[in-house]
């Protein structure tokens, strides 16, 4: 089943207002979403609290049969390489392909391998701001064993090795000087910084494939 908008969920912890207010005005002019607020579950370990929110939204879409779906974090903002058609292109190979999970972009990964050339596979990965999930990886997403102290990013990375990241990335994370998830992400423009290396790094694989003419779509 083709959706005429993606099925797209965006969670925000109740208290953080001026968070919520961003995330609308990203998806504010972009019919191709269809947005959904969802209330963080608080937790005194942030990254339990937002586990237990993706579990929710996940059982959702499961029960209900959504080929699909699209979560975002908060923080997310589109960069200015976000494109639509390419975004759908992306989704059709990630389909084709039996994918998992596709990712927007990444702040931090182990191995990539270029797939073509607007998509890389990633085996390990940090960044779950902007993070479609397909039917296929829903049961597994719901029987997942976590832990309090783990982390969602590590542990989708351990239990598939059908990870997709888009190129160049399209969404990254907005820096408001303070992080409900991860405290080490408080410095102002570390964040900033992660998501540029880690888009840099992949822009020069991307140049050697282009050198050696492996990809020409």
């Amino acid at each position: 089943m083709k959706y005429s908008q993606i099925p797209t969920y965006g969670i925000n912890l109740r208290k953080r207002s001026e968070r919520k207010k961003s995330l609308l005005a990203e998806f504010m002019n972009r019919k191709e979403f269809s947005l959904t607020i969802v209330p963080a579950i608080e937790h005194s370990v942030g990254s339990f609290g937002l586990w237990q929110t993706v579990h929710g939204i996940v059982k959702h879409a499961n029960e209900t049969s959504l080929d699909y779906i699209l979560i975002c974090e908060d923080d997310h903002i589109f960069t200015e390489e976000y494109d639509f058609a390419q975004f759908r292109l992306a989704i059709d190979s990630c389909i084709k392909i039996e994918a998992d999970v596709l990712l927007g972009s990444v702040s931090w990964f182990d191995q990539v391998l270029q797939v073509n050339k607007h998509l890389f596979w990633v085996d390990r990965f940090n960044g779950t701001q902007f993070m479609l999930i397909f039917k296929k990886y829903y049961e597994t997403i719901l029987n997942f064993d976590f832990q309090i102290h783990d982390i969602i990013d590590m542990k989708i990375s351990s239990v598939t090795d059908s990870i997709f990241v888009m190129f160049p990335f399209i969404s990254v994370q907005k820096e408001f000087g303070y992080s409900d998830v991860t405290v080490k992400n408080n410095d102002h423009g570390h964040v900033t910084e992660l998501f540029e290396k880690r888009n840099t790094k992949l822009m020069h694989l991307a140049k050697v494939s282009d050198y050696y003419a492996l990809f020409k779509k």
